[in-house]
């Protein structure tokens, strides 16, 4: 079958996530990026300048990216071998390979960009490409980051993907409205990345030890709870929960900030427009309500199935953080209404009438509804990178791994 005849097959297939209306959009793309960072502006981009070298020409920058979550993998699977729990030491070596593999992640993540330039392959799949890849890390990098503190399977988990999802969906957010990504004097792609590498080498030379050093104890007794120990790993994740407002602000500033100066809109359209833009905040809190539900009836959920729960979670944010990114590429309205985000009101939903209804074992169908629930994100997300990718490749007429019209 000729080329042109298998492009025009492809392209009529198309409109699952992209409308085809909206696929020439692609070609307005520019990227355009605010960064604050001096760690970032002095330092990094020094270092990634001089490490992208070692990749040849004829590599893809996408394929930089993808090798750079490989990284993660492999710290993940260090974890699920020495401490799948999440609770107990590995030894030291663990935590410098983990230094490693996050800042070498971080490394590759900021040469897929230089190295777009250096081949003349910069374009709106290598900007999907490296937030979808930035979304899974979110999620994998919190429990990796969950073994070095030693949080296990519980709340304190569930707060610190908590941070890191809502730092990423807020950031995608400002994005989307302000056509922007800013990096502020301390943000998490750079500067909280750094930290963690450097509380894992700590960890490496000290041990983890360290976070379980008890700082004080909480009595609550007098208000119907009870006396709780505060240490230090605590005291790191209500750190990392309390950082969301500055985040949260920041995002919503900026994006107030992008409106107000747009010189095109009328003084009475402009508080419309920042209403508006400010509602798309509420998918994210909403689905997280919907969980902390699900939490509620089944307290046990975050403890016995954690880690389907924390996947299920990951895979809904990342499906979600996609769908945003493709809207702002191919100027589409914004994605309030997500597939994944019903999932847990759905489990609640079925788990409450099996097991109350019908007497079905608490335990077991808890088990086959929350995993169940982490496979269909999985596969819903799945099933979206495959398919974006697919359109924008087939549109604009590229490969997503190799480089098919390379530099002139």
């Amino acid at each position: 079958m000729p080329r042109t005849s298998r492009l025009k097959i492809s392209r009529s297939k198309m409109g699952i996530f992209i409308p085809k209306d909206k696929l020439q959009n692609l070609k307005l793309y520019k990227y355009s990026a605010e960064d604050h960072s001096l760690v970032s502006r002095y330092v990094l981009k020094k270092w990634w300048n001089l490490f992208v070298k070692i990749f040849p020409m004829s590599m893809a920058p996408n394929v930089i990216t993808l090798l750079g979550l490989f990284f993660v993998l492999g710290n993940l699977l260090c974890v699920f071998y020495y401490d799948p729990f999440l609770n107990t030491d590995s030894p030291r070596w663990c935590y410098f390979f983990y230094a490693f593999g996050l800042f070498m992640y971080q490394t590759f993540d900021g040469c897929d960009g230089c190295h777009a330039r250096r081949t003349g392959q910069s374009g709106p799949l290598g900007e999907l490409f490296d937030h979808s890849i930035d979304a899974i890390n979110t999620t994998l990098s919190c429990i990796v980051f969950a073994s070095v503190f030693q949080l296990g399977f519980g709340y304190l988990l569930f707060i610190a993907q908590l941070a890191s999802v809502c730092n990423f969906y807020t950031s995608t957010w400002e994005e989307y409205h302000t056509h922007t990504l800013y990096l502020s004097l301390f943000s998490g792609p750079v500067e909280g990345i750094l930290i963690l590498c450097s509380l894992f080498v700590l960890t490496g030379l000290i041990g983890p030890g360290i976070w379980k050093y008890e700082l004080f104890t909480l009595d609550l007794s007098s208000l119907g709870f009870g006396v709780y120990g505060i240490n230090t790993t605590t005291i790191l994740s209500l750190l990392g929960l309390g950082q969301l407002y500055f985040n949260i602000s920041g995002t919503m500033k900026n994006v107030s900030k992008y409106y107000k100066s747009d010189g095109k809109l009328l003084d009475k359209d402009v508080d419309k427009k920042i209403s508006d833009a400010y509602k798309g905040l509420i998918p994210f809190f909403a689905y997280y309500t919907s969980i902390l539900a699900l939490l509620y009836t089944f307290p046990e959920t975050i403890t016995d199935f954690g880690f389907p729960l924390i996947i299920s979670i990951g895979s809904s944010i990342a499906f979600c953080v996609g769908r945003i990114i493709v809207a702002h590429l191919t100027l589409q309205s914004f994605p309030f209404k997500q597939v994944p985000t019903a999932i847990p009101l759905v489990q609640l939903v079925i788990a409450k009438y099996l097991i109350s209804v019908y007497g079905y074992d608490r335990a077991s169908t808890l088990g086959a509804i929350i995993w169940t629930g982490a496979g269909v994100t999985l596969g819903i997300h799945g099933m979206f990178v495959a398919e974006v990718i697919m359109e924008i490749t087939a549109y604009l007429d590229i490969y997503a791994l190799s480089i098919k019209h390379k530099k002139v």
